[in-house]
């Protein structure tokens, strides 16, 4: 997963780069979600990540549009992989797997007021989420190449709220949030006991709807 918040990092920052003389904010966020329904019966773990996401002030009112851009894990694990597919049985390597998320989102938020050291928000949002997994040998070796294989993308939309808290006259205010999401039904990966042998990417395939809340504690940069 740390190539993968690497990217969005620098894709985030690139962005918010070109914008700077523009009313807008910037916001690093750590992300927790709890699971409903079908979500949560196929996981055992809580998937947990980082977002980064850019606001944008519509002229001088409370409104602002931006988007955000994330990734969490909800499994991982080392195993004992046989190579059987790769042509070489009876013969084991030791494996690590990450089964992940990647969410993108258009944001609308309005403010209750325009400057205020602590002002509440409500929160809309549109976007979708791709669930994918990635193994990696844990010693090197030339019979296994790394791999990640996405599975599934499910269409969201999410209504909130949340608290911005200015921190005195510094451009920086923490931002607290509770988002209820509604998800498609989609294919996923969720295992949750692993087996020395051949485990393809194809074994744990579930589906289900992907609804879920989303809690986020983040600190926000005004440009």
């Amino acid at each position: 997963m740390k190539k993968y918040i690497l990217s969005i990092s620098l894709c985030v920052i690139a962005f918010c780069a070109m914008q700077a003389q523009s009313r807008a904010s910037f916001g690093t966020n750590f992300n927790l979600a709890a699971p409903l329904q079908g979500f949560k019966d196929n996981l055992d773990r809580t998937p947990k990540g980082i977002s980064f996401d850019y606001m944008r002030d519509i002229k001088e009112s409370r409104l602002s549009v931006g988007g955000e851009l994330g990734v969490a894990m909800f499994f991982d694990d080392e195993f004992m992989y046989e190579l059987f597919d790769e042509g070489h049985p009876n013969e084991f390597i030791e494996l690590y797997e990450e089964d992940c998320y990647l969410s993108y989102h258009t944001t609308v938020r309005y403010r209750a007021f325009k400057q205020a050291w602590f002002n509440p928000y409500v929160e809309g949002r549109l976007g979708g989420t791709s669930f994918f997994s990635t193994r990696m040998a844990v010693e090197h070796t030339s019979l296994f190449d790394n791999t990640t294989k996405f599975h599934g993308t499910s269409f969201n939309a999410g209504l909130g709220a949340g608290i911005q808290i200015n921190l005195c006259t510094m451009p920086i205010a923490l931002d607290l949030a509770a988002l209820a999401n509604s998800g498609t039904h989609t294919v996923y990966r969720s295992i949750n006991e692993r087996h020395e042998g051949t485990l393809r990417f194809s074994d744990g395939r579930v589906a289900s709807a992907t609804h879920h809340l989303n809690f986020r504690l983040g600190v926000r940069f005004k440009m």
